[in-house]
């Protein structure tokens, strides 16, 4: 597991620089455009401008982007206000100033008219108007990166670029795979840690199942209470059995930091889960508040399978439809029983259940 999520770590951060470096690389050159006058020396109209514009752009993207991501890990563990204002401000100036540098040190590669030639000109450079300029424009692009990137992150991978396209404005028809997991005993758990403590549980049950999500490319539909939906596109659910392996995935998360949950909860979190596919609809919802939401049978089937598996004493439940659908495309479901025809609460057709043997 461990060598897959480096893996697919390394493809995030591959195909996060080739986001970020072209749009720094399309913010210098309005940047040159800007600076262009009758007397400038930078015209974009040369071809050696041009071309150092491509590195330089390449090389704010690459030091911008390495800035922002480590000083991100270290805004996650001080998640505050202020602090996370210190450290927009941090990574701006320290972008722009160490740009400024790498562009003085690599003056013999692309040269620059009138850039500076020696170390005191370079500091007079930083107590320049100029300077300030790129500065500032440091702060407007990098600033709506980070606006961009939260809003992503806030909405799902991918969402925002949904909603800018207008992909779901009209309803559109796809097949899908559901799997509801929610905590057991929650009522339980949330009486005996009281409410700070029970959010604080769920807070960091969520955060380890961000890893399983990753490796089995799972779309975070939702999070009700203590509940979390996560929906995919048939195929792509149906590779590598990844519909299935999500959740035997974070219960060896939870396995492997099952002492830090006894001791800091006084318990070890069990979840739930059930698992259904097929057609919903697909819709960008709201006017004040929009979302992208999916409306059909198949959502509301995949949630009354997983309350079913209390009441047939079984940790994960999925749909004979689903199990149709895994061996309609070769896929070897290991260790499975069959619960015969269940008739689903609001449902007049039965609907066939197995319990997948989880250890």
């Amino acid at each position: 597991m461990n060598k897959i999520l480096f893996r697919i770590n390394s493809k995030s951060v591959g195909i996060y620089f080739l986001t970020i470096i072209p749009i720094w690389v399309l913010a210098f050159f309005f940047l040159m455009i800007f600076q262009v006058d009758e007397t400038s020396h930078l015209s974009v109209y040369k071809v050696q401008n041009l071309i150092n514009l491509l590195w330089f752009g390449i090389m704010a993207g690459i030091i911008w982007g390495t800035i922002f991501k480590l000083a991100k890990s270290l805004r996650n563990q001080i998640p505050t206000y202020l602090f996370t204002i210190i450290v927009s401000l941090l990574v701006n100036v320290s972008s722009a100033y160490l740009l400024v540098y790498c562009m003085y040190h690599m003056g013999d590669f692309f040269p620059i008219d009138n850039f500076p030639a020696t170390f005191p000109q370079l500091l007079s450079l930083y107590q320049s108007k100029l300077f300030y300029a790129i500065l500032a424009y440091f702060f407007i692009v990098g600033g709506l990166i980070e606006i961009f990137h939260e809003i992503d992150r806030k909405l799902g991978k991918g969402i925002l670029v949904k909603f800018l396209l207008g992909r779901y404005y009209k309803p559109k028809e796809e097949k899908r795979i559901f799997l509801f997991m929610d905590l057991k005993s929650s009522t339980y758990y949330a009486e005996k840690l009281g409410h700070f403590k029970y959010s604080r549980l769920i807070q960091d049950c969520f955060k380890d199942i961000s890893d399983a999500v990753r490796i089995n490319h799972a779309q975070i539909y939702q999070y009700v209470g203590d509940e979390v939906v996560l929906t995919w596109k048939i195929n792509e659910g149906i590779e590598n059995l990844r519909c299935l392996q999500v959740f035997y995935d974070f219960l060896d998360i939870l396995e492997k930091k099952k002492e830090y949950y006894q001791k800091t909860y006084g318990m070890i979190p069990i979840f739930k889960a059930g698992v259904h596919s097929g057609k919903v609809m697909v819709a960008e919802v709201g006017e004040l508040k929009s979302e992208i939401a999916y409306h059909g049978d198949a959502i509301n089937t995949a949630s009354r399978i997983q309350g079913l598996c209390n009441s047939y004493e079984s940790r994960l439940l999925i749909s004979g439809d689903l199990l149709a659908e895994l061996k309609k495309k070769k896929k070897k479901v290991d260790m499975y029983t069959s619960l015969g025809e269940v008739l689903l609460t609001g449902k007049k057709i039965p609907t066939e259940l197995y319990s997948c043997l989880v250890k």
